[in-house]
């Protein structure tokens, strides 16, 4: 069981974050009810995949100064798909990730994803056939899985969440999360390859 310590500690290795910033962002989700405080054994939380994706994405887009954090946090969970990418047609049949209904339950599925088999070995061999994107603005996110013989035989799919038309921005700024950080964290979840958890759904 990975309990938020677990968690928060793991975020901070991956993403090269000082744990400090990662424990108060933790804080911060924990108050705004964004992130598991129900737990066994010493009344530890066992954190998910929902977790993890809340998490993440929190420390991925920018926070205005004085702003409201969890309004923030919510908004971009709740971006709905607007495109999704998939060559050949059958290539996500066995990914959770396709079928999300927001940018934070196509999160948390991805991590399941990871887990895939095929997909996994290509990970594991040291290629990123997996992204994960978010406009630090938080206008957007993008998840990107290629096939295991990319680019020789094309084949992948990418899913993009937005709410409305892209804004246009004289400087925008991209936090790209590889596939190797969503494994190591599914791992430390002890997630299986099919998803079995409710993902953040949030208004």
């Amino acid at each position: 069981m990975a309990t938020s310590g677990d968690l928060a500690k793991a975020l901070s290795e991956l993403l090269n974050e000082p744990f400090s910033t990662v424990d108060l962002y933790g804080r911060h989700l924990r108050a705004a009810g964004l992130l598991n405080i129900k737990g066994h054994g010493r009344g530890a939380a066992e954190m998910t995949a929902r977790d993890a994706a809340v998490w993440l994405i929190s420390l991925a887009i920018d926070h205005e100064r004085g702003g409201d954090f969890a309004k923030e946090v919510k908004r971009v969970l709740a971006l709905p798909p607007i495109d999704a990418l998939i060559e050949p047609d059958y290539f996500a049949d066995d990914l959770s990730c396709k079928s999300a209904k927001t940018a934070g339950e196509g999160l948390a599925s991805l991590f399941h994803d990871t887990l895939v088999p095929r997909i996994r070995e290509v990970l594991e061999a040291g290629r990123d056939n997996v992204i994960a994107s978010f406009d630090a603005d938080g206008e957007s996110v993008f998840l990107s899985i290629q096939g295991p013989y990319y680019p020789e035989i094309h084949s992948g799919a990418l899913l993009t969440f937005r709410k409305g038309e892209r804004k246009r921005r004289n400087i925008e700024k991209t936090i790209t999360v590889h596939g190797r950080v969503l494994l190591e964290l599914a791992k430390l979840l002890e997630l299986t390859p099919s998803e079995d958890e409710t993902a953040p759904d949030q208004d």
